[in-house]
């Protein structure tokens, strides 16, 4: 195919984009309108699959095992692999204040759009439904299942209040530790006790002590869940919930062992003994694949509210880096709220209704359409895209 051939297809692509706007509009409506929490996304699961079922992909719904997930797929013989990733769960209480219904509505129409380059370029584009983001319950599970396997390259925005090409989505883990210790009267004879309490306590001493010495960028925040039960009694029993993150997987991997060993010190200094468990599965941290974040990056200055703000740090997590971890992915921030406004809040969850995010959308349509054509117009770049 020739240049000018190229360049009327990317064309076509793009007044397309710009003919949907207001079905993406609707669907973006219709699931801040339907805030579930994660996956318990019913409603918007099976309305998007519907949409992309109207569409003419063929849908999998439930997919992986996950009610609430789904694989939608548009293919024309072989060729490269593109998918897009869909999220779509709310916060408990206040609704879409991490404006997953644009994520939702920017992976859904930009596999649309793309898939109507299929008629030009044999290739693959999907979009995967992919529940629970706030809670990693939804695509590291997808993970574990294969559902990424051979795609050459994954694309997602994410709304935010700057446009970030590379931003650091550390990984996190989450653990649930317990103490056992022995009851004894408060007053009568407390030595008789092994107190629970002072264990979960020496547990977060221990953990403040750590914090001096970790990398850079590291976080550990943790509640005690269970602190005892009478004032009077020693306590036999406490609990804590701990959550760790790093920008460096390795790392958050050590750094597990250590809080851990914080923990079996704590109940080794009280005489009590402890268990822990994960609650939650491990996000690991996002990778950037460098040659999608240039193609990007190339295509940038014709969405002049999207120029890269320099930004380059988060501090969020999200389970899309256990996806960059197996495929090449490109998930950038990209500037959606107008006046500064940080995700997770109610401010956010309003910008994210007004006209300036409304049209971001459409930029972002059309950017992660034209990556995907990149791809599909150069099949050895694609099959070329490595992890690391």
């Amino acid at each position: 195919m020739s240049i000018s051939e190229k360049d009327t297809v990317r064309r076509r692509l793009m007044e397309m984009a710009d003919e949907r706007r207001d079905q993406a509009f609707s669907i973006a409506d219709y699931i801040f309108q339907h805030p579930e929490t994660s996956m318990k996304e019913y409603e918007s699961s099976a309305y998007l699959a519907g949409v992309l079922r109207d569409e003419g992909f063929d849908v999998e719904y439930p997919y992986c095992g996950i009610d609430t997930a789904f694989k939608a797929t548009k293919k024309n013989g072989d060729g490269p692999r593109i998918c897009f990733l869909a999220e779509y769960d709310a916060l408990p209480g206040s609704g879409h204040a991490c404006g997953h219904q644009w994520i939702g509505t920017v992976s859904a129409m930009s596999g649309i759009v793309l898939a109507d380059a299929l008629k030009d370029f044999p290739g693959e584009v999907t979009v995967f439904g992919t529940p629970g983001e706030e809670t990693g319950e939804g695509k590291p599970v997808m993970v574990e299942a294969g559902a990424f396997d051979g795609y050459n390259a994954a694309l997602e925005i994410h709304g935010n209040y700057a446009t970030t090409l590379a931003p650091v989505v550390v990984g996190i883990g989450g653990i649930d530790i317990e103490f056992f210790g022995k009851a004894a009267h408060a007053g009568e004879h407390p030595w008789y006790g092994k107190n629970a309490l002072d264990a979960v306590i020496q547990l977060f001493n221990s953990i403040n002590a750590l914090r001096q010495q970790t990398m850079d960028g590291t976080r550990i925040h943790g509640i005690i869940t269970n602190g005892g039960d009478e004032v009077n009694t020693v306590p036999a029993y406490t609990s804590a919930r701990i959550e760790y993150r790093s920008q460096d997987q390795e790392y958050l991997e050590g750094l597990l062992k250590r809080i851990v060993a914080c923990a079996e010190g704590a109940a080794l200094a009280t005489g009590c003994t402890m268990k822990w468990a994960h609650f939650e599965p491990t996000c690991e941290a996002l990778i950037t694949n460098p040659v999608l974040m240039e193609l990007c990056r190339d295509h940038l200055p014709e969405f002049p509210e999207l120029t890269e703000s320099g930004i380059d740090f988060a501090g969020g997590a999200s389970d899309t880096g256990n996806v960059s971890q197996v495929i090449p992915t490109f998930h950038p921030m990209i500037k959606m709220a107008q006046h500064g406004e940080g995700c997770h809040t109610e401010a956010f969850r309003d910008a994210l209704l007004q006209p300036y995010a409304k049209e971001r959308a459409i930029d972002s349509i059309k950017l992660l359409t034209e990556i995907g054509l990149d791809l599909l117009e150069d099949p050895e770049l694609a099959y070329s895209l490595k992890v690391r």
